[in-house]
């Protein structure tokens, strides 16, 4: 019995999904192409965040798994066996959960023609955005031929199950705080967008006016705030202050990003993040960031009437 259940084993094929080290969408980003691939390739995902994650990984423990559900029924543990092919190279079935803390993973980069064929028990993973694997996307998978907004919620409607903790807390704020109300959700970037975006502040006073219009069309309407801004914040609650509703979360004073600074707490930022987003699929419309990854998951995320969603840009 035993050994049929390990030559079962032995014939699957997995793809284990590593972090990338970066800002928390990014590396979601990176979990929902890589799981459009294992689909495309028939492979079994695993996805693993350790030590490479800034959001509380180690040997031990799987930081994407404070946040999701696991996305199959194996886990990284599982893929350390001695009679395991590996590829990349660089990998083997004993370092499958070794890597530098907040190092990005440096998988080689196959074609993705050639990744799709490879014989490997495991294929390790590390940067694979659905931008890069939509265009090889073909009938007759489910979403073949779809938008790319479309496979985005596809993957995300099959793969992406919140843990119950965090599921409860989003559910609890918005009973408490934005049930029966009209919301329009600002994501509004400060930190490290000021020197990533040589723009940013003025992107951030477009908002002003799309404001003016939503609350002049609803004036009852209720605003829901997402930043990491502590300044951004403290403005629009001395403009709004009783329409404005937001989370109580880390915020920070300067530039520097949140996920690199000591005194953050990691998996609590990862469910911040979480629960703005969330909550924002929840709003009646969006104004957001044409160059925020979290921007546009939001827009991904939900089917979003034209006139209810803009992301903005100079």
């Amino acid at each position: 019995m035993r050994k049929a259940e390990d030559d079962r084993l032995t014939a699957k094929r997995f793809l284990l999904i590593k972090a990338c080290g970066d800002g928390f969408w990014h590396d979601l980003e990176h979990v929902v192409g890589a799981l459009l691939i294992a689909e495309m390739a028939g492979r079994i995902p695993v996805v693993y965040w350790g030590k490479n994650s800034i959001y509380g990984g180690s040997e031990h423990v799987n930081a994407f798994e404070q946040f999701f559900r696991p996305v199959s029924g194996y886990t990284v543990h599982d893929l350390m066996r001695e009679d395991y092919t590996v590829c990349p190279a660089i990998w083997n079935v004993h370092n499958l959960v070794t890597e530098e803390n907040r190092q990005w993973i440096r998988t080689w980069r196959y074609p993705l023609e050639v990744m799709l064929s490879r014989p490997e028990n495991i294929l390790v993973l590390g940067w694979a955005p659905l931008y890069y694997v939509f265009p090889w996307l073909q009938k007759p998978h489910p979403v073949g031929g779809a938008s790319l907004a479309t496979v985005y919620r596809y993957i995300f409607e099959k793969y992406f199950h919140l843990q119950s903790e965090v599921a409860r807390e989003i559910n609890d704020f918005y009973h408490a705080r934005m049930a029966g109300s009209q919301i329009l959700a600002l994501h509004v970037r400060g930190s490290d967008k000021v020197t990533e975006v040589p723009n940013i502040r003025q992107i951030n006073k477009l908002y002003f006016a799309e404001i003016e219009t939503y609350v002049a069309a609803y004036p009852a309407a209720k605003l829901f705030l997402l930043t990491e801004s502590a300044e951004i914040l403290a403005e629009y609650r001395d403009l709004y202050q009783e329409k404005l509703i937001y989370t109580a979360c880390q915020r920070t004073g300067d530039d520097a990003p949140l996920y690199f600074q000591e005194h953050t707490q990691k998996i609590r930022l990862g469910i911040e993040v979480l629960k703005d987003v969330y909550l924002a699929l929840h709003c009646d419309a969006f104004r957001g960031n044409l160059l925020s990854n979290v921007s546009q998951a939001i827009a991904r995320l939900k089917s979003w009437p034209p006139d209810r969603i803009k992301l903005l840009a100079l």
